[in-house]
């Protein structure tokens, strides 16, 4: 009778998600998804105690392992590149590029920072210069650390996680004619069997639960800087309520686009972000101190560079081992629980490149456009805080939400800039929980798009109902540091998908190496 019973609910499933749907993967998921909701609904305060003893024990076993780990996924990275693996192409041998390389860049870009930058190119600074991990704080020296290390956390590091699944993915997909799955690349590790069995469900699993986690991350701290650029903007009062809202708003706007087909033009609204960000950008060169933004970018660029090293391999940063936890491990787990969704997106683009254009490309050309972007708008902040001495540092501190929008208040245009803002915001969320659900919509689907429509748009009302009440969820039992702690949960189980990933990914070039001589795509993995 009980066995009856899970036939005929799968059966329903099946139907209302289509015939693609993997039953398995998708009670994974719901598991996982679904006690956090109702935690949060009922006991806050039981759920974020329940999630920061388990960041506490996150932090204690795995600090040093994600500290010294995403080094040496940077470090891998560089290694390829150079290797004569390098000149191996994405595609058959004689593949070109699908898409130009300004293009390419600009979706890498999109795609990869988006609403993360936005919040933190203004904020971050100024949070290390009143706390600092060393030395005095409320200082220009403290000021100018802060720029080291938000260049360090937004910089190499970042894409490099990005780069190296975004690499296992189109390899396996393109130039071996795997699935566009995680479990797809891990064939020559574990066997076809496996990777199609449990094992690769639970690969899979771990995917989706990341994206999930990381997405709701960016959306609460998008939802809550719109919440402050509106109450700065009309006098409105701010706070978790009026977060809330918008965060509905934009979660109902994102399913509405995805559902009506209006997400056929998600792709002209990314660019249009890079088209903003870039107006945004110049808009701080031209009515800010464009001397002292130069100085800023040059000043900041040249202590990233020089420290390094000492930051890349440091298991806790200036001694300080609170503060390397708050942020350098938070920004590792934030870019590793983003991986999924945007390594699948860079994946999808870049079929036809080699190896070394394709690493290169993605880990220095959008870090270089970060740092630019984030000399514009923290060097302006840093110079009406030092060389004008208006106090925008005590504002900031109190709600880094506000930001951006303290610092537009010295500037002119405030309402028009504001607004444009706003504008740029509320298009990246969408952009990003498209890119996500359809992602997440792909892994319990066997990597393949659903056949019917209309159970595809229940796939699409579900996930992006989950990331919408998750994101409230965590908004209300925490704030900003309640969305932290899911980034961090989210990230754990994907950073060993990562791992298996490189050595996979290693194992089957060298092998290819071995029977053909040269770089070449080798036959079909047995079982």
């Amino acid at each position: 009778m009980l066995q009856d019973g899970c036939k005929e609910n799968q059966s329903v499933l099946k139907r209302y998600f289509g015939a693609e749907l993997d039953i398995t993967i998708f009670y994974f998921i719901i598991t996982l998804t679904v006690p956090f909701v109702v935690l949060g609904a009922g006991w806050p305060d039981l759920l974020s105690k329940v999630c920061g003893t388990a960041v506490g024990y996150v932090f204690k076993v795995f600090q040093s392992t994600y500290l010294l780990g995403v080094t040496g996924i940077l470090v891998f990275c560089l290694a390829l590149a150079f290797s004569p693996y390098g000149k191996v192409r994405l595609g058959k041998d004689d593949e070109k590029p699908e898409f130009s390389t300004f293009s390419w860049f600009s979706m890498l870009f999109s795609a990869g920072m988006g609403i993360g930058l936005i919040f933190w190119s203004v904020a971050e600074p100024l949070v290390h210069m009143a706390a600092p991990p060393t030395g005095e704080a409320n200082t220009f020296e403290a000021a100018r650390l802060g720029l080291e290390l938000y260049f360090f956390h937004w910089g190499f590091h970042a894409w490099a996680v990005y780069a190296v699944v975004a690499l296992t993915l189109a390899y396996f997909q393109f130039r071996k004619g795997e699935g566009a799955l995680f479990s797809s690349c891990l064939i020559p590790l574990i066997g076809r069997k496996h990777a199609n069995g449990l094992v690769g469900r639970l690969v899979d699993t771990f995917a989706s639960w990341a994206t999930i986690f990381g997405v709701v991350t960016g959306l609460g701290m998008g939802g809550m800087q719109m919440a402050s650029g509106i109450s700065s903007l009309f006098g409105i009062p701010g706070g978790p309520n009026l977060t809330t809202a918008l965060i509905l708003v934009v979660t109902f706007a994102y399913i509405a686009t995805a559902v009506t087909g209006v997400a056929k033009g998600i792709k002209f609204v990314a660019n249009l972000c890079v088209v903003f960000m870039i107006v945004l950008m110049f808009f701080f060169a031209v009515f800010g101190p464009t001397g002292y933004i130069f100085k800023t970018l040059w000043m900041g660029f040249s202590d990233y560079m020089l420290d390094l090293p000492k930051l890349s391999f440091a298991t806790t940063l200036f001694g300080n081992d609170t503060w390397t936890r708050n942020w350098t491990v938070f920004f590792w787990a934030f870019w590793i629980a983003w991986a999924p969704f945007v390594g699948a997106f860079i994946a999808r683009i870049s079929k036809g490149r080699t190896i070394k254009e394709f690493i290169l490309g993605v880990i220095i050309l959008p870090p270089v456009f970060s740092f630019i972007f984030s000399a514009a708008l923290g060097g302006t902040t840093m110079h009406l805080e030092f060389v004008r001495h208006l106090n925008v540092s005590d504002p900031i501190n109190k709600d880094l939400a506000m930001a951006l929008f303290v610092t537009l208040k010295h500037l002119p245009c405030f309402h028009f800039m504001t607004g444009l803002s706003l504008v740029l915001i509320f298009f990246f969320l969408i952009t990003s929980c498209n890119s996500a659900t359809y992602v997440a919509a792909r892994f319990v689907t066997s990597g393949v798009d659903v056949s019917d429509p209309k159970a595809n748009n229940r796939l699409t009302i579900t996930f992006g109902l989950i990331l919408g009440l998750l994101t409230v969820v965590f908004n209300y039992s925490g704030g900003l540091k309640g969305l932290q702690t899911a980034t961090i949960l989210g990230s754990v189980p994907f950073f060993i998908v990562m791992i298996l990933g490189i050595v996979t990914l290693v194992k089957d070039l060298i092998q290819n190496e071995r029977a053909e001589g040269e770089a070449v795509a080798a036959p079909s993995h047995s079982e």
